[in-house]
């Protein structure tokens, strides 16, 4: 089998209402879908983050594709994407894209899901978090979500409905005593949920320990990138030992793993098959983590159908596994994939069982939300025009 062509096509995707976080404002989902066909007439597909500059190494990877057996990953790996390529022209993410779809080909190939091919699977049902955000009102009928009062009914809708055990609540858009307030009501209404919190690194070392004396009586399960840098999260640990850190910012690739445990900077490592290189080198990673005794749970980057189901078959082959994964999943109104959204079902998803990743493209949906990325020049993100110039310690942009 010889891979004959790698097609890829933007899509915009929209949410229920526009997310807010602390360097912008998602209003929808921005990615782009990689079909990779055979001489067999198999397609392999992929997902990677959207952007100019991903579509532009994309192109450049087709040529070097075709002809190639897909079978032949690491050989693949070091012809697209090899450490240097990495480090110099930041091939990870397109190339990840390329890696799920050539794991899709080989599982159809061979009629068995990817978690096979990867080991096979410890569990058949991953666990998520309810994922909240402040949020903007959206017209059709998602309200605001701007205090304290709102995030715990939002917090209350959502656990009903899904049956999640874990919160995440990312912050870092309000000046930190109000999220704090925001976090103990949260605390309140949800006294035997996890609750991870999470400013994606926007805070001084000075606030993020003020962050943790504060919370320190409300038990939080993590507080994740609560400030920048390695040496940053080191210091935040040797002055909070009590506070569990977590990171997938200043820890995101193989060369941040050694100085963070020669450091000891952080307790969970939150993997990413995107920002790792693939499937594969998540899983190496992992096992990294395991051998340091670094708990792992897993990372969530606005993740349609095809990702979605990339990270569910790496979540079930990874025995230290210790968390419910983040997943910006449910709130999407819609997705790329036939048969519309994978199920959540008490609080978690079904590891697909098809060949292959176990998901296939609805092309009528993937011309529709095609269309509709030609329409969103900026993406998924977006300037937050009302994020208060306080919040952070460098000025409001």
């Amino acid at each position: 089998m010889k891979i004959v062509d790698l097609v890829y096509t933007p899509v915009f995707v929209p949410i229920e209402a526009p997310l807010r976080y602390s360097q912008g404002a998602h209003p929808g989902f921005s990615r782009i879908i990689v079909q990779l066909k055979t001489d067999e007439g198999l397609v392999g597909l992929g997902e990677c983050y959207g952007g100019k500059a991903r579509e532009g190494q994309l192109e450049e990877f087709r040529a070097s594709l075709r002809g190639e057996d897909p079978f032949q990953l690491e050989r693949i790996r070091w012809k697209l994407a090899s450490p240097g390529a990495l480090k110099l022209f930041g091939h990870v993410l397109p190339f990840a894209a390329v890696e799920f779809a050539c794991l899709d080909l080989q599982g159809k190939a061979l009629g068995r899901p990817v978690s096979d091919l990867l080991g096979g699977r410890v569990r058949d049902r991953i666990q998520f978090c309810a994922y909240l955000f402040y949020r903007y009102n959206n017209p059709q009928g998602w309200g605001e979500v701007s205090n304290a009062d709102q995030m715990v009914a939002w917090a209350k809708e959502l656990v009903e409905k899904y049956k999640f055990q874990t919160i995440k609540f990312k912050n870092g858009v309000f000046p930190v005593d109000e999220e704090i307030e925001t976090f103990i009501a949260l605390r309140k209404a949800f006294p035997r949920h996890k609750i991870r919190i999470d400013p994606n690194a926007v805070w001084s070392v000075s606030t993020a320990i003020r962050v943790a004396k504060a919370l320190r009586d409300y038990e939080p399960e993590y507080l994740e990138d609560p400030t920048w840098g390695i040496r940053g999260l080191a210091r935040v640990n040797r002055k909070a030992p009590w506070v569990t850190l977590a990171s997938n910012m200043s820890v995101f690739s193989f060369d941040d793993l050694p100085p963070a445990v020669i450091q000891d900077a952080l307790d969970v490592v939150l993997l990413d098959p995107h920002w790792y290189g693939g499937i594969h080198r998540a899983r190496v990673a992992a096992q990294v983590c395991e051998t340091f005794s670094m708990d792992i749970s897993m990372h969530s980057g606005t993740e349609l159908g095809i990702s979605q189901a990339a990270m569910l078959h790496l979540a079930a082959v990874l025995p230290n596994l210790s968390g419910a994964c983040d997943s910006h999943y449910h709130h999407l109104a819609d997705d790329v994939i036939v048969g519309g959204k994978l199920a959540y079902e008490n609080g978690g998803m079904a590891v697909p069982t098809g060949p292959g990743l176990g998901v296939e493209l609805d092309f009528d949906k993937l011309e529709k939300y095609h269309e509709m990325s030609k329409k969103q020049a900026m993406g998924s993100w977006i300037e937050d025009p009302n994020r208060p110039s306080e919040v952070t310690y460098y000025p409001k942009w």
